[in-house]
């Protein structure tokens, strides 16, 4: 099995060998949970915040906090990659409403932050508005990718059902 530089960097973080997340199996999988919530958390709150601050100060904030967002999406896409790396099917197989309103939690902050960016960085402007819609034209499309893709994996997970028989 190759070891890539993501592999090893998640094996030092996990600390397998030691008990920065606890001394046995159960310790270890509560931490693992905590985290999850704590990041899921985060994943929330932070862009939130910084939406809400850049729509109640404005200008003298919009750079730096553009760049707290930006900062903030590695990890996030860190996660994302490391999963597909190790055949996590990331597709969800219906979309509930749970799934839809945490969906919406963490990403409409980023477009309200976008728009609220534009208006304030660049209040002679009218490009956010153009962003307002390039963000419902976004979203629209982003809906049907997403129904397409559920219902290919349906359809598949359906298929694989059947070979059973």
């Amino acid at each position: 099995m190759t070891t890539t530089l993501m592999d090893r960097f998640v094996r030092w973080n996990l600390d397998f060998d030691g008990d920065l997340y606890g001394r046995d199996e159960r310790e270890r999988l509560r931490w693992y949970e905590a985290v999850t919530v704590s990041f899921q958390l985060q994943a929330i709150v932070v862009p939130w915040t910084a939406t809400a601050l850049v729509w109640a100060v404005g200008e003298p904030v919009a750079w730096p906090l553009l760049i707290l967002l930006a900062v903030f999406l590695v990890p996030i896409g860190f996660s994302s990659i490391y999963v597909q790396s190790r055949r996590v099917d990331t597709t969800p197989r219906v979309w509930s409403r749970k799934r839809l309103f945490i969906s919406t939690l963490l990403g409409a902050p980023y477009v309200a932050f976008g728009i609220g960016f534009l208006y304030h960085a660049y209040p002679e402007s009218d490009v956010w508005r153009s962003a307002l819609i390039g963000s419902l034209i976004g979203l629209a499309a982003g809906a049907v990718i997403q129904a397409v893709q559920t219902r290919r994996v349906r359809r598949r997970d359906a298929l694989l059902v059947g070979d059973d028989d």
